[in-house]
């Protein structure tokens, strides 16, 4: 994009302009490394959720096993019963968490990345534009 640089008539107002340019840039940078930030710690997060959600499966399915066992104690029963309450407790939980990932906020999360991407390149682009005025400007 171009922009009409004219307006600045000397060398103050370019250096004026950039700098005020630059301070919001590292806005738009600051909030770049955030989301990047935010990005990984998601993705740790959902990889955890996710291995977590298998190893309450295999829970589930070693206790339905070890019920299905013929001459089971009935100690060994009760106690493997109150476990698979809570691995399918476990298991549920998981399995919403993982299903809850994306959605409306991951779409709006995306928007946000492509609006700070977009403004990052318009104020590049201006500064860019600030400084070739300023060295076509008489000193």
């Amino acid at each position: 994009m171009t922009y009409n640089v004219s307006s600045l008539k000397d060398r103050a107002q370019c250096l004026e302009a950039q700098a005020a340019l630059e301070a919001e840039l590292d806005g738009y940078q600051t909030r770049d490394t955030v989301s990047a930030y935010q990005d990984r710690q998601s993705s740790r997060a959902d990889a955890t959720a996710t291995t977590r959600l298998a190893a309450a499966t295999e829970k589930v399915t070693y206790l339905t096993q070890q019920l299905a066992t013929p001459n089971l104690a009935p100690a060994d029963r009760r106690r493997f019963e109150d476990q698979l309450l809570t691995a399918n407790y476990q298991k549920a939980r998981l399995t919403t968490r993982t299903a809850d990932a994306g959605g409306a906020a991951a779409f709006l999360a995306d928007v946000d990345v492509d609006q700070i991407d977009a403004q990052v390149a318009v104020l590049s682009g201006a500064i860019a534009a600030v400084k070739t005025r300023y060295d076509a400007l008489p000193a």
